[in-house]
């Protein structure tokens, strides 16, 4: 009786159980473990057309049954039911012919005892012996057949022909390949017989050899001839086939194996320590299934100056070097070789970064667009220039793509890769710096300009093209004065977005109801702070644009609504003390101040339609403000200071209340 493995014991208990369980098999050849693993086949599932088919089937047999059950009561009923079973026979046989004996009324006895009869496992590897086919009985033979019907015939007639053709075959395969002579049984006379002919043949010459050869060729039959030729060529294919060695498998070494091993193997320290711990058949070395281990060999080309490279970047958007021997030694590479192509080189191309963006886990997703966030970074601080080319406009919109998802995670990664790519740290800080001084409150516009000094001489061809078109579509129309304007909206109308983000990426924006999504994103999601001061990022460069921008902003009510009511609450005691803010829900932001000046400075009307009453008692709140002025609330006065400049050369406010 052996005993059980308990909690607590080692590898070591394991082997010693091991061990005992072999001696004793070893000593006991009829030894039989506790408990047997026996496979049982799971029946075959039927699908429910063929369940309802069996299921009718067998009402029918049961309805027949019930209907010979019946006696006739009457000549009627008689004459009622042969029509009935005439009938029925009729459509039995058209079932019949058009499906064949499905219900088994016709199937013959002889042969279903054949095949059901006991199987006997035979001692000698003998074909078993070929089921005779009788003549299935057919009543209404004289009936014409169908062409179905006589298809099938066809078929089966063929297929048995088939059928002994090859157990003839086999027959006289059986024949070769028992190893017997069909005539000579005795072993002595076939070799008596056998020297005798060579006796015979070492006697004769070669030309008589050959000469006999083709009288017996031609004496007999063909067919009898190719017999021998394919079991002489049978006997050879064993004789090679047993004469073959086998497969060698991994061989077993000694348990001093590792000490033959390169020093660089990746083996030699596995092996180690499986001698230390006594690891189970740790002592067979199998060299390919240790190749993945190995270092990868450098080959790696040497560039000749101004030759092309693909560019690669690290996870924080850092270009790396071609070669790895430029890297410095403080770089730890080990993470950034996980490619396919170019296995030497450390780093991910652009392509293998949007291959992770688009994929279903969402930590290789962050991964590839912190590295895209990080690459835009360092792109417009200008390191890059005159060294690297990026595809702006693909990159937009998979940061675009992938502002859609509503994981708070994701949201954060991407939003600030939308603002790295928009929102200018540096030109920012300068602005900023010198909005105090005199006329600098007006803000400068960030839109694309369009180089018309060609398009507005009347001698250019583009003038011309464009008068013409004007004069195709109104023919009363003789005024030579083309609206610009209106002309280059109906361009940009006309474009896709992919022809549309090549211009102008701050109209491809824009076309993509960003302003609607960033309100989603801030009143329903309420994401952490970092994805907040990057949609807030975005929203003032979109308010930098132009004029017109800037009045589609103003006029999404529900947006200004809810930045207002969440980042421009009235100030409290409370929450200017609380030094630590966990959210930028409920707490006054610079940033969002910094929106209301930049859309104020845009114009008048802009101006004149956001200063109401709430945003005047906030500014007074905030200015008013002194019990504690540490921190970020420093930075939120001096937006309100901004605020109220503009507001007072605008001639918005009144100057006695601010004196």
């Amino acid at each position: 009786m052996f005993k059980k493995l308990k909690p607590g014991e080692s590898e070591e208990d394991v082997l010693r159980m091991a061990a005992e369980f072999n001696a004793e098999r070893q000593k006991n050849p009829g030894f039989q473990p506790a408990a047997t693993v026996v496979r049982v086949e799971k029946p075959i599932g039927k699908s429910l057309f063929a369940q309802k088919r069996e299921l009718s089937k067998l009402n029918n047999n049961k309805n027949t049954e019930n209907a010979t059950l019946e006696l006739p009561a009457t000549k009627d009923s008689n004459d009622n039911g042969k029509g009935i079973t005439n009938k029925k026979v009729l459509l039995d046989e058209i079932h019949e012919n058009m499906l064949g004996d499905v219900r088994g009324t016709k199937v013959n006895q002889n042969l279903m005892e054949n095949m059901l009869g006991e199987i006997v496992e035979r001692r000698e590897a003998l074909l078993r012996p070929a089921i005779e086919h009788q003549p299935v009985d057919q009543t209404n033979s004289n009936k014409p057949k169908s062409i179905f019907a006589q298809k099938c015939n066809a078929k089966q007639q063929a297929s048995n022909a088939v059928c002994s053709a090859h157990e003839s075959q086999n027959n006289a395969k059986d024949e070769m390949n028992s190893g017997h002579s069909a005539i000579v049984q005795d072993p002595k006379l076939t070799k008596e017989i056998h020297d005798e002919n060579l006796s015979l043949l070492n006697q004769m010459r070669e030309e008589d050899i050959l000469a006999e050869r083709e009288k017996l060729l031609s004496s007999l039959d063909p067919a009898l001839i190719k017999l021998l030729s394919r079991k002489r060529e049978t006997q050879k294919e064993q004789q090679k086939s047993i004469q073959k060695p086998q497969c060698s498998e991994s061989k077993e070494l000694p348990a001093d194996a590792n000490i033959a091993l390169a020093s660089d193997n990746p083996a030699l320290e596995l092996l180690q320590q499986s001698d230390e711990g006594n690891w189970l058949n740790f002592n067979l070395i199998e060299e390919h299934k240790l190749a993945w281990m190995r270092d990868i060999p450098a080959k790696v080309a040497q560039l000749k100056p101004g030759q092309q490279f693909n560019a690669r970047f690290d996870w924080k958007g850092v270009l790396l070097p071609h070669t790895v021997e430029d890297l410095p030694q403080s770089v730890d590479e080990r993470e950034l070789y996980l490619h396919g192509e170019e296995p030497d080189r450390p780093g991910y191309t652009l392509q293998e970064l949007f291959r992770l963006a688009r994929s279903t886990v969402l930590q290789q997703r962050i991964s590839a667009f912190g590295s895209i966030a990080g690459i835009f970074s360092i792109y417009n601080q200008g390191f890059y220039d005159q060294v690297l080319t990026l595809p702006v406009s693909k990159i937009f919109f998979l940061l675009r793509f992938g502002l859609d998802d509503n994981t708070p995670a994701q949201l954060e990664v991407v939003s600030r890769a939308l603002a790295r790519l928009f929102y200018n740290e540096t030109d920012e800080v300068l602005l900023d710096h010198i909005c105090e001084n005199a006329y600098c409150h007006w803000q400068p516009t960030l839109q694309v300009l369009v180089d018309n000094e060609e398009s507005g001489d009347p001698t250019s061809f583009a003038f011309l093209q464009r008068y013409m078109n004007l004069l195709r579509a109104n023919s009363n129309a003789i005024n030579a004065d083309v609206d610009e304007d209106r002309t280059e909206q109906d361009s940009r109308l006309s474009m896709d977005d992919f022809q549309l983000a090549e211009t102008d990426l701050m109209s491809c924006l824009l076309r993509t109801n960003i302003l609607q999504r960033i309100c989603f994103i801030v009143h329903s999601v309420r994401p952490d702070n970092s994805t907040v001061e990057s949609c807030l990022k975005l929203l003032i460069r979109i308010a930098r644009t132009n004029v017109a921008t800037a009045r589609q902003l103003v006029q999404e009510s529900q947006l200004l609504k809810v930045i207002l009511t969440n980042f421009m609450p009235k100030i409290s005691q409370a929450a200017a003390m609380s030094s630590a803010q966990s959210s930028f829900y409920g707490h006054p932001q610079y940033l969002c101040l910094k929106l209301i000046r930049v859309l104020i400075c845009q114009h008048l009307d802009i101006a004149k339609e956001l200063a109401n009453e709430t945003l005047i008692e906030s500014l007074k709140g905030f200015l008013f403000y002194r019990d504690d002025i540490k921190g970020k609330l420093i930075r939120v006065q001096i937006e309100s200071l901004r605020i109220v400049r503009c507001l007072l050369i605008h001639g918005i406010l009144d100057r006695e209340l601010f004196k």
